[in-house]
């Protein structure tokens, strides 16, 4: 498998309000978190598989969202867990967790 299971965090600028509530983009998110995981796994940015993200992420300590990651070479897909750790004004960290085993 191209990406094992890892765990990165990360701190990223909010990207969006609504309703009074900061937000990152799914787009934002796909992007921050697939730059983390290609420096976690000594991977070159580009060779990374896609990352999916289903929704924008609430900026809200303990917000969780689950995307997916591909595995060309396998086939497979991995859940990648993506949960808010810290919010200090429009900065948001957050932890990445690959699943050990494929989607079923």
């Amino acid at each position: 498998m191209i990406v094992t299971a890892a765990m990165a965090a990360l701190l990223v600028s909010a990207c969006s309000v609504s309703v009074g509530t900061a937000s990152l983009s799914a787009t934002e998110v796909e992007e921050q978190a697939t730059a983390a995981l290609a420096e976690s796994q000594g991977i070159p940015l580009e060779e990374m598989p896609p990352l999916e993200c289903p929704s924008d992420l609430t900026a809200e300590v303990g917000a969780t969202m689950v995307c997916v990651i591909g595995d060309p070479a396998q086939g497979n897909t991995y859940d990648v867990t993506i949960t808010v750790e810290t919010v200090e004004g429009e900065d948001v960290g957050f932890d990445i967790q690959v699943a050990d085993t494929p989607r079923q």
